[in-house]
């Protein structure tokens, strides 16, 4: 089924910093970074403003675009540099880099924390090196990535230098690049968001690790505490307790009574009308002018019997 080039736009204004259109067009790999990083970090969605006629074309696999990649293959060219895919690799390498770094809890043993960091920080770096470099008609050796990355590891000996770690990675990978040669087989949507939704949920679990464990809020004494910690207080609060008891209780209600009739209740119960707020004043300015007046009459009981 040929792809629009229209629906592609609308796709990249609706959802475009999400990778919805390169899910369209097929470059799921695309697609990924995408949703990863919010468009290349918006200059990525930018750019494909006046890219996608291009990958419309290649998406279609149009005469002419087929001729001239066959043309590349004929004469066993490599594919040139491009400036702007070996920056799309070292920005996005950095960045699963640093996630992954930031990820390790900090909590753990120090012998553990470092040796995850050296062990999953390259992998990580190589990983995203080579899904980059993969985009589109392009591939190259994942083997030279993690060469690349491990190697540069074990001379520098500090899994926090992540720069030097992503440009051997992918000075290596350029060296293996190469037009890619089998057809594009045709993969259900189902599979296809199946994987994307895997990857995403490691990124997810990622994220989630760094908020929870390395993540640090500040209380109103000066003192630092992990997130994972003050959530854990919240859920001991009263505060917590005392809106999980009204929440079950309103839920009971719905079920006896009828949901509708539990929302009538609660809005009634909200007094939006301030009638209820409206009585009680009242209630409380009578008992203040009666407080009042017997106090009155007791001064006045007192005054009558000093006179006499």
């Amino acid at each position: 089924m040929s792809k629009s080039t229209l629906t592609t736009y609308l796709l990249w204004l609706i959802g475009g910093w999400f990778g919805m259109h390169h899910f369209y067009l097929g470059r799921d790999r695309q697609a990924f970074v995408w949703w990863c990083t919010w468009g290349g970090f918006c200059l990525g969605w930018v750019r494909d403003l006046w890219r996608i006629p291009s990958y419309v074309d290649a998406a279609n696999e149009t005469y002419e675009y087929m001729d001239w990649l066959t043309s590349q293959l004929r004469n066993d060219r490599k594919p040139q540099f491009s400036l702007s895919r070996w920056i799309g690799q070292l920005v996005f390498a950095t960045f699963c880099g640093y996630l992954v770094l930031c990820a390790i809890p900090e909590t753990l043993n120090p012998n553990i924390v470092t040796l995850l960091q050296f062990v999953l920080v390259p992998f990580s770096v190589a990983v995203a090196v080579y899904i980059v470099g993969n985009i589109g008609d392009q591939t190259g050796s994942f083997k030279y990535s993690l060469l690349g990355a491990y190697g540069a590891l074990l001379i520098l000996r500090e899994p926090t230098a992540i720069a030097s770690v992503v440009v051997a990675s992918s000075i290596l990978f350029q060296t293996t690049k190469k037009y890619k040669r089998q057809i594009r087989p045709q993969r259900s949507c189902c599979k296809r968001f199946t994987k994307l939704a895997f990857g995403g949920l490691i990124v997810m679990c990622l994220w989630s690790s760094f908020l929870l464990y390395n993540a640090t809020v500040t209380t109103s004494d000066g003192e630092t505490v992990y997130l994972h910690e003050a959530i854990n207080h919240f859920f001991e609060s009263p505060f917590w307790k005392e809106l999980k008891n009204v929440v079950y209780e309103l839920i009971q209600t719905g079920w006896k009574i009828g949901w509708k009739n539990m929302y009538n209740e609660f809005v009634e119960a909200l007094d939006p009308q301030g009638e209820t707020n409206a009585y009680k004043v009242c209630i409380m300015q009578s008992n203040v002018i009666s407080d009042f007046k017997s106090k009155f009459n007791l001064i006045k009981t007192l005054f009558i019997f000093c006179l006499q």
